[in-house]
């Protein structure tokens, strides 16, 4: 049985991110990166709109999404990297889903940018940082690093919230012999506004 290709925004048939939806994805703004990185890059930011994209990337099974995604993420890349890597899904959630989209989207940048993909980071049986409080976040997934690492190495997530996680990953590809990181996700949370 074939189930009918709709956006994962607005419901139009026969594509799964239509182009005016595409279009209307808030191109995120000039990022300051996390610790322990050269750079921070951003494909839109997490709206309305954008939480669509990824929620239906992440938990609605629309891995081909990565086809639209991974051309515009490789436009926006920063140039020089050795390698491509990113940071691994927390073991649960990958097997729940049947694949890592950071993976994914990983390698559909590689292979545009011409740039080998490797698999730099692993990650222990800890708690997605999405079912974490506020201090779990903040603390990062528990990763290590999986040498040889190159010299310039740039890493894939989906969203970029505390920074936390690709501070992580930068900490341990740095212990791993890496002297440039730069990171680089599909969508960014602004922080909340401040009532204060």
């Amino acid at each position: 049985m074939l189930i009918p290709l709709r956006c994962v925004v607005c419901g139009a048939p026969d594509v799964l991110l239509c182009g005016s939806c595409f279009g209307e994805l808030a191109p995120a703004p000039p990022l300051l990166p996390p610790p322990g990185a050269d750079g921070a890059r951003a494909l839109f930011v997490y709206d309305e709109v954008g939480s669509s994209v990824i929620g239906a990337l992440k938990y609605g099974g629309a891995h081909r999404l990565v086809r639209r995604l991974g051309p515009a993420l490789a436009s926006i890349a920063p140039a020089g990297a050795e390698a491509i890597t990113w940071t691994p899904a927390a073991p649960a959630n990958r097997r729940r889903r049947g694949y890592d989209q950071g993976e994914l989207l990983a390698r559909e940048v590689a292979r545009r940018l011409g740039v080998p993909c490797r698999r730099l980071l692993a990650r222990g049986r800890d708690q997605p940082q999405t079912a974490r409080g506020r201090s779990g976040r903040a603390a990062g997934p528990r990763l290590r690093c999986r040498p040889p690492v190159p010299a310039r190495v740039l890493v894939i997530d989906d969203v970029l919230t505390t920074g936390s996680t690709l501070a992580a990953a930068a900490r341990h590809l740095r212990s791993g012999g890496a002297t440039r990181v730069e990171v680089m996700a599909v969508a960014w949370t602004p922080p909340p506004a401040f009532d204060g």
